[in-house]
């Protein structure tokens, strides 16, 4: 497995709750890339979408903007004008977003539209310039595993995830997957229990990896995942920073 030069982001955030302002902010101790954008990338139009900034201090800040949702219909708009003939842009809803192939999940108003913050942001310069990814997370193994596509090994641990719905919703239930490993004829059931009362706006949703399990040849996947709603930022939280190469 490759090696991973991650760089720690030591952060003072603050609390998010309903009458607080939606802003997401946090000093970056060691930052050494000066003035930066944080945001996504379409890969269809090759734009890049900024939801906030690092300043040459550090000082982290990602407002959570009241008409998120109208800016990504905008923005699909655009990638629809540019995208290959034939595939059509559509929103996501929760349960697209929440879903389980064994059917195990049931959902009030699931069909209420979505659109998130990515739990992997990138941080660039201008309009090319890509530094790297940026991700909240309870310990370096949880960002490990997400900037790496599931390569390095999972441990224990929460991430987190800004999402914003134009109606309420709820998903309740555990979603039981048989996961197959990377050895012969090795399997194990992973689960996601969901527990959403989900509001009108802004959500923030805790990912709690509470168990894993460790196949034959020592590799370590999430085994049983936690999904709910919280109104604070847990204070365990650090944001880790995967630099571009």
């Amino acid at each position: 497995m490759k090696t991973l030069n991650i760089i720690l982001l030591s952060c003072f955030l603050l609390s998010f709750n309903a009458i607080s302002q939606n802003l997401i902010e946090a000093n970056v101790e060691n930052w050494e890339y000066g003035n930066a954008e944080i945001g996504t990338i379409d890969f269809i139009s090759g734009s890049m979408l900024k939801f906030g900034s690092i300043d040459k201090n550090g000082d982290l800040a990602i407002k959570l903007e009241a008409d998120f949702l109208q800016k990504m219909k905008d923005q699909m708009e655009k990638e629809q004008e540019k995208s290959p003939k034939g595939w059509q842009a559509s929103l996501k809803t929760v349960s697209g977003t929440f879903s389980c192939m064994s059917g195990d999940l049931s959902y009030k108003n699931g069909e209420s539209n979505l659109s998130s913050l990515p739990k992997q942001l990138f941080v660039f310069k201008g309009d090319q310039e890509i530094l790297g990814l940026l991700m909240p997370a309870s310990n370096s193994a949880i960002a490990d595993y997400f900037f790496t596509y599931g390569e390095e090994n999972s441990g224990t641990g929460k991430y987190l995830e800004w999402t914003y719905l134009d109606e309420p919703a709820t998903v309740k239930g555990d979603c039981n997957t048989t996961t197959f490993t990377q050895m012969q004829n090795e399997s194990f059931e992973a689960t996601e229990s969901y527990s959403l009362d989900l509001k009108k706006g802004w959500n923030l949703i805790e990912y709690n990896i509470a168990n894993v399990f460790e196949d034959s040849s020592g590799k370590v996947y999430p085994k049983t995942t936690e999904i709910q709603l919280i109104k604070h930022i847990p204070s365990e939280i650090n944001w880790y920073f995967l630099a571009e190469k």
